[in-house]
């Protein structure tokens, strides 16, 4: 006889009208009501997390099916693969990650015999989905180190995950086997590094690095640009545009191979795009900047800035601040961070400046900066006698509120502004002009775009958004730049900022030439004018009074 679980028997009517709604709204307008619900109504979240469980855990045991098929073509995944793979992610997204293990593990295992043709081009059929694969484990990892955290750190596996991740690891350890037996690019090499590192596995590491042919010294063939601009962090200069590894935290803003990765590094570099931004949950950043920057013949000319994010409730002790040091270096393949960027999330828990304190007493730290802190606990860090040099937070066109207080702060103690979102997800480029408001569960759409978009509507409309594009647009003809180094500009014209941060999907899309052309002019008073025309308009104090000062969104 079925026994029926103890649980509390409470449901509530949804009227027919309601249902109604649900079940006649198409797939993409009932995702873009969740999400406008739950950037509303936050708290929210929790609950619709908690159910997403609920269902992946009933329909656990549902099979997948054949995922790979030969055919005359060569093999190809099926439908089974995509359905698998979208209850993978949803599985890691709702905060099963312990449980996406096996799944993952299932994948891994039926694609050990599968090795591509030699003459495949990259990432075609059966490669590009591997390599999607290899990205959700890298997610799925960070998410374990998220569910690791503790108050006193990080807490060590339970005996049941470390048995979950041991056997994912041994099954990606044979099938890297097997693909390299058949002389192919293991397509799983990105997230095998992660999890050896997270392991501890010593052994499995080096194996990793000797085994890896692209572990052989890159000498970089400078080809700078003579207009390239830098700033100052103390005694080391640096380029005015870094790039931005955030898209290494999931694949949804595409995937590549860790050797198509490397050579875009390589590119950046060469054209002087030597400065990387990353962060401790940015997936395997750190680890792949790590391996890339190791392989360099001169790696000091790469400068890596990545971040201590401290989003839940911690002990402030000087073993908790030097051990998440001591991570970063090692996931770094460093002995030092070059820039540490704080992020403290409850200001109502003053231990942040005790955490900065300690953080700048670390000699493995070359220099200390902050991410999304506001201009009160700015101006606070400061007077507590803390040395920050940068405070990474939001600005653009879009989200000017740098502007009200925060420029001030910086200009009285030499501190300078990294900006990301500066390029509004892509949105302020000239692909958007003239086009109608985006679908924002297409497939070409990203988390960056779903997130910026809100952020569109926020500053004013579609249709005034389209008149500020009109004004770029002829303001970077008569500089011949694109709509995208306008708005570049125009951050960097501001003197406290210190560079902007553009994004990079290493592997996946390549704008190293267009970028370069940021350099090397300013706006002139007529530019600015048409462009203060246009922000008029919007609603950008009443974002600043109402959202509040940089980083309030985040909390």
């Amino acid at each position: 006889m079925a026994v029926v679980p103890r649980s509390k028997a409470r449901t509530a009517h949804v009227n027919m009208m309601t249902d109604t709604i649900i079940a006649n709204l198409p797939a993409d307008a009932l995702r873009s009501v969740v999400r406008a619900i739950l950037t509303t109504e936050p708290s929210v979240t929790a609950i619709f997390e908690k159910q997403t469980q609920h269902y992946l855990q009933k329909t656990a045991r549902e099979p997948t099916g054949e995922l790979f098929l030969s055919t005359a073509n060569g093999v190809k995944s099926t439908p089974n693969f995509t359905l698998a793979q979208q209850r993978i992610r949803a599985t890691i997204g709702c905060g099963l990650v312990f449980e996406s293990l096996p799944l993952l593990k299932e994948v891994v295992d039926k694609s050990a015999d599968l090795q591509t043709p030699l003459d495949a081009s990259p990432l075609s059929g059966l490669d590009h989905s591997l390599a999607s694969v290899d990205g959700d484990i890298v997610q799925a990892l960070t998410g374990v180190q998220k569910c690791l955290l503790s108050d006193d750190g990080s807490r060590k596996l339970a005996a049941e995950e470390e048995a979950g991740m041991n056997a994912l690891f041994k099954s990606l350890l044979q099938c890297r086997q097997k693909w390299l037996t058949a002389k192919q690019e293991f397509p799983f090499e990105r997230s095998t590094s992660v999890i050896a590192t997270m392991l501890c596995d010593a052994a499995a590491v080096q194996t990793l690095l000797h085994q890896d042919e692209r572990r052989s010294n890159h000498t970089v063939q400078k080809m700078v640009s003579t207009s390239l601009e830098t700033f100052r962090i103390k005694d080391t200069n640096l380029p005015r545009l870094f790039s931005g590894l955030w898209q290494l935290s999931s694949p949804s803003w595409g995937v590549a191979s860790r050797s198509q990765m490397f050579k875009q590094f390589i590119e950046y570099i060469s054209r002087g795009f030597t400065a990387f931004d990353m962060a401790d949950h940015y997936g395997d950043a750190e680890v792949t900047f790590g391996r890339l920057r190791s392989s360099l013949s001169r790696p000091g000319d790469v400068f890596g800035a990545t971040k201590y994010c401290v989003f839940h409730k911690i002990t402030v002790t000087p073993e908790v601040i030097r051990a998440n040091i001591t991570e970063r270096c090692r996931r770094m393949d460093a002995e030092r961070v070059d820039l540490l960027q704080f992020h403290w999330q409850d200001y109502d828990d003053r231990q942040y400046i005790q955490a900065l304190q300690l953080l700048q007493q670390d000699e493995r730290i070359r220099y200390l900066g902050l991410c999304n802190f506001d201009s009160n606990r700015l101006q606070e860090v400061i007077d507590s006698g803390v040395d920050v040099v940068t405070n990474q937070v939001q600005f653009s066109l879009i989200d000017a509120r740098p502007r009200f207080t925060m420029g001030d702060v910086c200009k009285q103690h030499n501190i300078k502004l990294l900006t990301y979102g500066t390029l509004c997800g892509g949105f302020l480029a000239d692909k958007w002009l003239g086009r109608p408001k985006p679908q924002l569960f297409g497939s070409e759409s990203t988390p960056s775009q779903r997130k910026y978009f809100e952020m569109i509507q926020t500053w004013g409309n579609w249709d005034l958004f389209q008149s500020l594009l009109q004004v770029l647009k002829t303001i970077s003809d008569k500089h011949k730049v694109s709509i995208s180094n306008v708005a570049s500009r125009w951050v960097l014209d501001f003197p406290y900022v210190g560079a902007v941060i553009v994004g990079a999907r290493m592997g996946v899309s390549e704008h190293t030439e267009e970028n370069l052309n940021t350099y090397g002019w300013n706006l002139d008073e007529a530019d600015q004018n048409s462009i203060e025309e246009i922000l008029q308009q919007s609603r950008r104090e009443e974002m600043f009074n109402d959202m509040g000062d940089c980083g309030s969104e985040y909390r």
